[in-house]
């Protein structure tokens, strides 16, 4: 396989079974660090799935209708929130393209002008337009009627991943950028360290699943962004706590729910237990998880990376 980044065939092969069990090759270029899922499916039939099968395939309790989607994600952005906030101003309009059931939208537009989304699963992008109060899209940003240059942030998170472009649809997005205007694009990083450090076969099978066609790292991410003319920096995010990360250690298996990894990691105390002590012990589990996340940040190994930059204008 040709990587599509630096044109060189010298890929290996990472995992020749997705999630589900199903045969899927998952091509790594050693040159690039990019991994590439083989036998991509069309455009169309990505539209499809995305629009009729996604959320039902995958998501923290099995199939979550848009309602309950917001009421779970909508409590963990703020690590989104805190790297874009200093972009934002009210005098400003913010664009975000697979914006689901508007979780991250409905923090933004405290902070923005104008909120507006884009998302292929028509039922969230509904829920998303009402409980936002912006207006949400259904379909490719160029059959919109959105204007080109008129964003000052564009956002995707979570969305890079599963598009069978990469180049063309960052390139498209930089488009409708305003002048001196941000991008944000979020991926899952290829170097988590469930997946490429810990011994946790399982995991390394539950890592690749068919909804993603493409394997960032940080240097693929940005060699990316630089051949679409981006420039900026990669942030390295950890979302999962370290306590779902001794869980995944013990076990080699994932949580009944994603929730509690989400959240803040808290000890289950027995009624009556001694107050100073649950303060102690909750202290000292805060004070690991910060500094756990810190650590995998540092050695870039986190579950997520998050790249902001700039169009750079000739």
């Amino acid at each position: 396989m040709v990587c599509p980044l630096c044109k060189k065939s010298r890929t290996h092969i990472l995992t020749r079974v997705l999630r589900d069990g199903s045969k899927g090759d998952v091509h790594f270029c050693p040159v690039c660090e990019l991994g590439i899922l083989n036998g991509k499916d069309t455009e169309q039939e990505l539209k499809k799935f995305y629009a009729q099968e996604y959320r039902k395939k995958r998501t923290l309790t099995s199939y979550a209708e848009p309602e309950r989607l917001f009421n779970i994600y909508s409590k963990f952005q703020s690590d989104r929130l805190r790297l874009l906030k200093p972009y934002f101003s009210k005098k400003k309009r913010l664009l975000e393209v697979g914006c689901s059931a508007g979780m991250f939208l409905f923090h933004a537009k405290k902070h923005v002008k104008e909120v507006v989304g884009i998302d292929y699963d028509e039922s969230s992008a509904h829920y998303a337009a009402k409980k936002c109060g912006c207006t949400v899209y259904t379909t490719e940003i160029s059959k919109t009627p959105l204007t080109k240059h008129s964003f000052d942030s564009i956002v995707a998170f979570q969305t890079l991943e599963h598009v069978r472009d990469p180049e063309a649809f960052i390139t498209e997005l930089t488009e409708y950028l305003a002048p001196g205007g941000v991008i944000a694009i979020e991926v899952p990083n290829l170097y988590d360290v469930l997946a490429h450090v810990y011994d946790l076969p399982h995991h390394w099978k539950f890592f690749y699943h068919r909804a993603h066609l493409w394997y960032f790292t940080q240097k693929s991410l940005e060699s990316l962004m630089k051949k679409c003319g981006v420039r900026g920096k990669t942030h390295h995010i950890q979302d999962y706590n370290v306590m779902n990360h001794i869980h995944w250690v013990l076990r080699d298996e994932p949580q009944s729910t994603g929730v509690p990894g989400l959240s803040a990691p808290v000890f289950p105390f027995k009624q009556g237990a001694p107050t100073k002590t649950q303060r102690a012990l909750s202290h000292f589990i805060t004070t690991a998880d910060a500094e756990y996340k810190k650590l995998l940040a540092d050695h870039h190994i986190t579950s997520n990376i998050l790249f902001i930059g700039k169009k750079k204008h000739v």
